[in-house]
């Protein structure tokens, strides 16, 4: 191996004096300036003629210094030869001595970096190679040879593009980034085409090896998430039959020992399904399948409904419920509501769950053009700490060696996926052992805007009410909705308080109207106002506010001297019709916190049918035609879904035979979607009339009731099935088919 020599096609003898104080080696840069800009266009993927044109002015400019150090380095060399023993004249042996100087230094700096350099002609020909260029070939002096004879044959035609070479003995592969630009020698003006490779192969070994990291833990991810939904439909299926068994149990005659066992079985069951949910909506959320709907609802159901239903919960732990809807929320929303009611529903829960003794406050208000969703709790509250992390999954507040609360840690994560979904926000103040606050606000489209001008009357405007309840949620939301109503309302819990509390209703110029009594402070509500300052007048209605088990016994409430009753949680509408005067059935019908099981009455509306049953899970089959007996109709099951399709379209006389089918989406031979989907296909071609279908199934996604509505179901219930919804849908969709008949 041997160094080679600097070319003489970079020297220009014919080139006239340069003008007195001008560098003449200035221009003989420009080469190397090309050489570097090729460089750093490979390894930027810059354009080589704009990196030569800076190249070359930076080295223009600093060319004096590079003189300085490359006379320096000729002062310190000995035996370079002198210019008449070359032949040449002063001014191009200087020329040609610091080119080829400044070539050398500048090729080892690419050989430093294991790049290789070749200048070419026009021909082909090889005119310099650096020390990389001729180990990587193995060819010691490659000047005069072409590339493709020294093995470099660049696949693109333009010289650009990637090389596969193999080196050594033990043939390794490699890759390398070819690179080639055409520029002219500014001092011969001869055209060369300056080449430069990079060795690229451990790039390229990382890349292919994060691709296929990434693969992986795609295919890893997906095969979690149909494990997950796979796993959970097979768990549904039996959970079904457990808790369908359960609640026909209850309905037979049991001890009271045996109905708390009941109990407890069907409230483990239904914690079972809470976490299978929370299972698939994580799943959902990382799959980006987590799909929003826009359907217009009632906020005050909504907010009431969470908050009713979450009610014995709060009241087996002794503590207190209750709900405030400021008046300049609106009465209609559009959003997800099945979405707000999940989050809702989690919030609400984690604050029953953790809170012993006080209670839960549930707020909405409007902040422009959003609702805010406030969940306040007098529980232990959070650490900064934890209030910094809750909204990760399986983050608990209590995740030391010890756990009082049960919970996977899923359900804050998921509320806050679906809030940012929304386009709003949620979050977190608390300070330990003061409670919690959480809230998040969401867009909401079509808000009534506020009516400007004069204020409207509100219905209670005449009423002066005096609020005799226990410090809580309960007497606040109380108090703030009869004063958001036009009322005057004050609230007291022992006599100091009632004392002020009529005080200040006097001083106000009202007169007291009525007085609402808690059920917990009914037996003192008598001493406590004999307390007051003066005797109160004749003729004050009184309300008493019970929860929803006290109904079960609502003679021994007669001796309090109520006129009327409220149960707990309070709706606005209830408390209005009760201090109004209005008859009040909506609590009668909830005095047990829940809407009692659908009777079907037998009448031209709601006759016995005839109902068509395909459900291959003998217990799930029997749970289902069970219920459906109990009301008196008459059920016949398959155990597939081709028997589904030949009962069905058995039409004597063109007349169905069934009134309503009811399938299990998952079905041996074949699925209730194909089936449903065969069934309407001869039903359009017979021109036959519509027969009822509705869909039992154990994927909860709503893509998945989506499709089958789509492709001609009536209905849809999820496994578990209520069978109270059930006996409902099976109304209604019937009740469907008589009307368009």
């Amino acid at each position: 191996m041997h160094s080679q020599p600097v070319p003489d096609v970079f020297v220009d003898r014919e080139r006239p004096q340069q003008a007195p104080g001008q560098s003449a080696s200035r221009p003989l840069f420009a080469v190397a300036a090309a050489l570097t800009a090729t460089a750093v266009s490979v390894a930027f993927n810059a354009p080589a003629i704009l990196m030569a044109s800076v190249a070359g002015i930076a080295i223009y400019a600093a060319v004096p210094l590079l003189r300085r150090s490359v006379n320096v380095a000729a002062k310190a060399v000995p035996t370079r030869p002198n210019a008449e023993a070359n032949g040449l004249s002063e001014h191009d042996f200087d020329r040609k001595w610091e080119l080829g100087e400044y070539s050398n230094q500048l090729a080892s700096i690419f050989d430093a970096l294991g790049d290789m350099v070749t200048v070419c002609g026009l021909n082909g020909q090889i005119i310099y190679a650096n020390e990389t260029f001729r180990s990587t070939t193995g060819f010691d002096n490659p000047v005069g040879l072409t590339l493709a004879m020294a093995g470099i044959e660049p696949v693109d035609a333009s010289g650009n593009g990637d090389l596969e070479l193999v080196l050594g003995e033990g043939e390794t592969q490699t890759i390398w980034a070819w690179h080639e630009t055409t520029a002219r020698d500014p001092v011969s003006g001869q055209l060369t085409r300056q080449c430069i490779g990079r060795n690229i192969t451990e790039a390229r070994s990382t890349e292919a090896e994060l691709v296929d990291a990434r693969q992986k833990a795609e295919a890893a991810n997906h095969a979690k998430t149909r494990f997950l939904a796979t796993v959970s439909h097979e768990i549904r299926t039996p959970l079904n039959g457990i808790l369908g068994m359960t609640h026909l149990l209850e309905q037979t005659q049991t001890t009271p020992e045996q109905a708390s066992y009941l109990k407890t079985a069907g409230e483990s069951g239904m914690a079972l399904l809470s976490l299978i949910e929370d299972l698939l909506d994580v799943t959902s959320i990382e799959a980006g399948r987590l799909h929003l709907r826009h359907e217009e609802g009632n906020l005050e159901d909504l907010v009431n409904g969470v908050s009713e239903l979450m009610a014995s919960r709060a009241h087996e732990k002794g503590i207190e419920i209750a709900v405030h809807i400021a008046p300049e929320a609106p009465r209609q929303i559009t959003s997800d509501i099945g979405r707000l009611r999940q989050v809702l529903f989690n919030l609400v829960g984690n604050a029953i769950k953790f809170t012993e003794t006080g209670g839960v406050l549930i707020e909405v208000t409007r902040e422009d053009k959003q609702l805010a969703f406030i969940v306040a709790d007098t529980g232990p509250g959070l650490k900064e700490a934890d209030q910094s992390r809750i909204f990760g999954e399986f983050e608990r507040a209590n995740n030391g060696p010890t756990r009082k609360h049960g919970g996977a840690g899923l359900g804050l994560s998921i509320s806050a996926r679906i809030i940012e979904a929304l386009g709003g926000e949620i979050g977190v103040t608390s300070t330990a052992g003061q409670g919690s606050t959480f809230r998040f606000t969401v867009p909401v489209k079509e808000l009534a805007v506020p009516e400007t001008g004069a204020p409207v009357r509100g219905p209670l405007a005449e009423r002066a009410v005096l609020v005799i309840a226990p410090r809580g949620p309960v007497s606040t939301a109380l108090l703030w909705t009869i004063r958001d109503l036009g009322g005057i309302a004050e609230t007291a819990d022992d006599a100091d308080s009632i004392i002020a509390a009529l005080t200040r209703l006097y001083r106000s110029g009202a007169a007291l109207s009525d007085i609402v009594v808690d059920r917990r402070l009914a037996d003192r509500a008598e001493s406590l106002l004999a307390s007051a300052p003066t005797e109160l007048p004749a003729g004050i209605a009184r309300t008493l506010v019970i929860a929803p088990e006290d109904s079960r016994d609502l003679e021994s409430h007669s001796g309090h001297g109520a006129n009327a009753w409220l149960v707990r949680p309070v709706r606005r509408a209830s408390l209005v019709n009760v201090l109004t005067r209005r008859d009040d059935r909506e609590d009668r019908d909830r005095l047990c916190g829940k809407p009692r099981p659908v009777m079907l009455e037998r009448s031209s509306d709601n006759p016995t049918l005839d109902i068509l049953l395909a459900e291959d899970d003998p217990v799930n089959a029997l749970v289902v035609r069970t219920n459906l007996a109990r009301q008196g109709h008459r059920v016949t099951v398959v155990e597939n879904g081709r028997a589904l399709v030949t009962q069905a379209m058995e039409r004597p006389g063109g007349l169905a035979s069934f009134d309503l089918v009811i399938t299990d989406l998952s079905m041996p031979e074949l699925d209730g979607r194909s089936a449903i989907e065969q069934i309407r296909a001869e039903e359009a071609a017979g021109q036959l009339a519509r027969l009822p279908i509705i869909v039992l199934t154990a994927d909860g996604q709503a893509s998945t009731r989506d499709d089958l509505l789509a492709a001609g179901a009536d209905g849809h219930a999820e496994k578990p099935v209520d069978p109270e919804w059930l006996l409902q849908l099976v109304t209604m969709t019937a009740g469907k088919r008589a009307r368009a008949a």
